[in-house]
């Protein structure tokens, strides 16, 4: 059987012992004689590179193998791969009641050939949108943190802009953390998706931070005053902070919520200032954002 990669630990292990012409049995009885019982199976793991040692009992073991193998402190210790235990991942959900708009995305996926939106799983996210001078939003960056839900290391992940009521349209894209191999722009309008290669290949419950920006210009940009973010699973801390030009202050802010599996859309007031913050945690699946207008100025959007 091949040696996992990325396992330093069994490499290093497996060459001090060939180093030392010690074999697993030897070394097991010598374990054993100084008080440090070990089975012989998790040896050969260890050796193979099938598991890592975990937890305190396991790291002390690899602290008396390193003294019988006459290496140096923490010679092994420091190769031990990282791993992260993942909590159990809910299915994912889409927050859009749309059937349209829902098919779209299945295309663009497949017309992608992009990896599954479930590799991932949002942990945390600040979502910073500003409004320009005209009421429409002008500039949203987005700093993540995304990890792991495979069991194999993964380098690339999808991400998705999806729209039940405006046109979306290609923006401007900056991003740090990763970059964008291929994209594409449905033909409805409803979705635009694309696929970013990471800058360090995620091993299985790793983490990584992802920053995106996006900026939308002349006449393609979206003239519906509202923003807003969508999760297709919880998510540990979700804060979305929308800032509004001076010179777009709102006559009125409203705050949208969707969280339920019947996509019920929840409106609450919200008293107009220069800012807005919103705050959830262990959030979604679901949908949350603000919308705002401009009495005499812009027309107000009518309720759902």
């Amino acid at each position: 059987m091949g040696m996992p990669e990325d396992n330093p630990f069994a490499e290093a292990f497996g060459a001090a012992l060939a180093a030392r012409g010690l074999s697993l049995t030897a070394l097991r009885r010598r374990l054993i004689e100084s008080g440090n019982p070990v089975a012989a199976a998790t040896l050969s793991y260890w050796r193979s590179g099938e598991r890592v040692p975990e937890g305190a009992s396991s790291h002390a073991v690899v602290d008396e193998i390193e003294r019988i193998l006459g290496l140096p402190d923490h010679a092994l210790i420091r190769e031990i791969p990282e791993r992260v235990r993942v909590a159990p991942v809910r299915p994912s959900r889409s927050p859009f009641s749309d059937g349209e708009a829902q098919s779209a995305l299945a295309e663009t996926l497949q017309l992608l050939d992009a990896p599954a939106l479930d590799s991932t799983r949002e942990l945390t996210s600040l979502v910073v949108n500003d409004v320009a001078a005209d009421g429409i939003l002008r500039r949203r960056t987005a700093q993540t943190m995304i990890q792991s839900t495979l069991t194999e290391t993964i380098d690339h992940v999808t991400y998705t802009l999806v729209s039940e009521i405006d046109v979306v349209d290609r923006p401007e894209i900056t991003v740090r953390g990763a970059r964008i191999v291929r994209d594409h722009l449905h033909a409805s309008g409803r979705v635009y998706a694309y696929v970013m290669k990471l800058d360090q290949p995620l091993a299985p419950g790793a983490s990584a931070m992802l920053e995106v920006t996006m900026e939308e210009y002349g006449e393609h940009r979206s003239r519906q005053p509202e923003t807003g973010v969508a999760v297709f699973r919880p998510i540990r801390d979700l804060v979305i902070w929308t800032r509004f030009h001076p010179d777009a202050m709102p006559d009125w802010l409203e705050e949208l919520e969707s969280v339920d599996e019947t996509g019920e859309l929840f409106v609450r007031p919200l008293r107009p200032k220069a800012s807005v913050h919103q705050a959830r945690r262990d959030f979604g699946p679901g949908a949350l954002g603000i919308r705002w207008g401009y009495e005499g100025r812009w027309e107000r959007a009518e309720l759902p």
